[in-house]
């Protein structure tokens, strides 16, 4: 691994440690069912910085735009679950919808999911993430509040 190759993970890595250890970034976290939920919401151009994210969304994207990240993690065991499919709904506070599965993305070599979504407006969002762990399992949801700023 060069150099420039390790900084570059180093830095993935501490992004994504950010997103779901840091409650200054807009984290929270549930547990459903026996995963732990992680949520992290940062601005779309801070996030999309990093490795594994910034290839993964598009460069360019409406003003306005917020990067959502979740991590699931077994709440037993503590390891990290990169297989599942995950969607979340938000709802703005004008009481507009908006879906969408996220991404499979990584950051420092761990699984996370991830999209961007609009936040045009100040006031309280309602994100709902629903994760299918495996193919054919029933959903589960979590349910989040972001009060978001403009």
């Amino acid at each position: 691994m060069t150099f420039r190759s390790c900084c570059i993970a180093i830095a993935a890595g501490i992004l994504s440690f950010a997103l779901a250890a840091t409650p200054a970034l807009g984290q929270q976290s549930r547990t459903v069912s026996g995963l732990v939920v992680n949520f992290g919401i940062m601005s779309a151009e801070a996030a999309l910085k990093a490795d594994g994210h910034r290839d993964a969304h598009p460069s360019r994207f409406p003003p306005g735009s917020q990067h959502l990240l979740v991590t699931l993690d077994d709440a037993g065991t503590g390891k990290r679950i990169g297989g599942a499919e995950v969607a979340i709904e938000v709802t703005d506070p004008k009481g507009r919808v908006e879906k969408k599965p996220l991404l499979h993305t990584q950051a420092g070599g761990l699984p996370d999911y991830s999209e961007l979504f609009e936040f045009g407006w100040s006031g309280e969002y309602k994100v709902r993430v629903i994760i299918t762990p495996r193919p054919g399992a029933s959903p589960i949801e979590a349910e989040f509040t972001v009060t978001h700023k403009i």
